[in-house]
C-alpha cells in the first residue's frame, strides 16, 4: 500500500497555528490561516506541460505568490472581490478549468460505521474532541452540542490530513499492528477515496448541489440520509447498496454559489503546489472546509431567528 499522505504537504510549523489570534476574522479556521508558500518546482514543472517558453524567474514567482497570499487573506476578510486574485493566478498558472478526478471509485466490502470512525479519530488526533468540532461546524462549536454531533465531526476529522506530517488519520490507521480486518482497510480507503459533498436531500435520494466528477454521482437509494432538507457527506458504494458516511444534516439549504465560489478559492490556493489538483483532490484534502463554511452560512441565516440547527 502506497503512502497516503497530503498531495499538496503541511509544512511543520503549521502544527502550531493559533487561528483564534492569527485569523481574527475566522477564528474556527484551520492551516489556511497561515501564511502557506506556493512551490516554484511545480510551477515550472507545469510551465513544461504547457511548453512555455517564457516563465517567471524564482524572485518574481515569489513576490508573485506572496502578493496572491495577501489577495487571498483580503477576500476572505471580505474586503476585496473574488475577482482580484484572477490577474495573479494566472500569472501563476493556478487559474484555468477545473479538472475532475476520472478515477473509479471502488465497492466497499463492508459498511463502515461513523462512531467507528470518530472513536478511531480521537485515538490519533486527541485534539478532535476540541479543536477538530470548531473546523467542522464552525461559531456552532461555541454552542451547546448534542453528543452525536461530535461523533460526526470526529468522523469528518478521520479523513482530514492532521496527523504529521499531513497524513489522514485513516491512514495511519490501516498501518499500524496489529492492523484491522482487511475488509475495514479496503473500505475506509474507498471511503476516503469518495470526496465530502453538499446534497439536496429528497427521500432517501441525494442530489449534488456542487460540482463533482460524473465517477462519483451515484443514482439510486441511499442509506443514513439525514431527515432534513440538505447534507454533508461522502457516498460510497457497499456490498448491499449505496450509503452515507461522515454526514452532518443541514436544516436550510445553502446557496451552491456561495459555497462553490469559497472552494474554488481554496483550491487554485492548494494548486500553487500541485498545479494538476483536481476538484475532487481538493474536496479530500480540505473536507472540514467545506463543512465548516456550509454551517458558517447556518450560521448567519439562523442568526435572527431562535431556531436550532439541530
Amino acid at each position: 500500500m502506497k503512502p497516503a499522505r497530503s498531495i499538496v504537504a503541511f509544512d511543520p510549523p503549521l502544527d502550531h497555528a493559533y487561528p483564534h489570534r492569527i485569523a481574527p476574522w475566522d477564528p474556527y479556521s484551520g492551516d489556511e490561516a497561515l501564511h502557506w508558500p506556493g512551490s516554484y518546482a511545480d510551477y515550472c514543472a507545469h510551465a513544461d506541460r504547457l511548453d512555455m517558453s517564457e516563465r517567471l524567474t524564482k524572485d518574481e514567482h515569489d513576490t508573485l505568490d506572496v502578493r496572491f497570499e495577501e489577495i487571498h487573506r483580503s477576500i476572505i476578510q471580505g474586503v476585496a472581490d473574488w475577482g482580484d486574485i484572477e490577474s495573479v493566478a494566472r500569472d501563476l498558472l493556478v487559474w484555468g478549468e477545473t479538472r475532475h478526478d476520472r478515477r473509479p471509485p471502488g465497492v466497499a466490502d463492508e459498511r463502515i460505521e461513523d462512531a467507528h470512525l470518530a472513536d478511531i479519530a480521537e485515538d490519533l488526533l486527541p485534539q478532535v474532541g476540541n479543536a477538530g468540532i470548531e473546523r467542522v461546524v464552525g461559531p456552532w462549536a461555541d454552542e451547546p452540542l448534542p453528543p452525536w454531533v461530535r461523533v460526526q465531526a470526529a468522523a469528518v476529522m478521520m479523513f482530514v490530513p492532521e496527523v504529521p506530517p499531513g497524513v489522514p488519520a485513516w491512514a495511519r490507521v490501516v498501518k499500524r499492528r496489529p492492523r484491522p480486518p482487511v475488509g475495514f482497510r479496503r473500505s475506509v480507503k474507498i471511503a476516503a477515496h469518495c470526496p465530502p459533498m453538499l446534497y439536496a436531500v429528497n427521500a432517501d435520494h441525494l442530489v449534488p448541489l456542487l460540482p463533482m466528477g460524473r465517477r462519483f454521482v451515484f443514482e439510486g437509494p441511499v442509506d443514513g440520509v439525514p431527515d432534513a432538507p440538505a447534507a454533508i457527506g461522502r457516498v460510497v458504494n457497499g456490498p448491499d447498496g449505496l450509503f452515507l458516511v461522515a454526514s452532518l444534516p443541514l436544516k436550510r439549504v445553502p446557496p451552491a454559489k456561495i459555497i462553490e465560489r469559497r472552494l474554488h478559492q481554496e483550491m487554485i490556493r492548494l494548486r500553487r503546489r500541485e498545479r494538476r489538483f483536481s476538484w475532487e483532490d481538493m474536496l479530500r484534502e480540505r473536507s472540514e472546509l467545506l463543512y465548516r463554511t456550509c454551517f458558517e452560512w447556518l450560521w448567519l441565516e439562523l442568526s435572527e431567528t431562535e431556531e436550532q440547527p439541530w
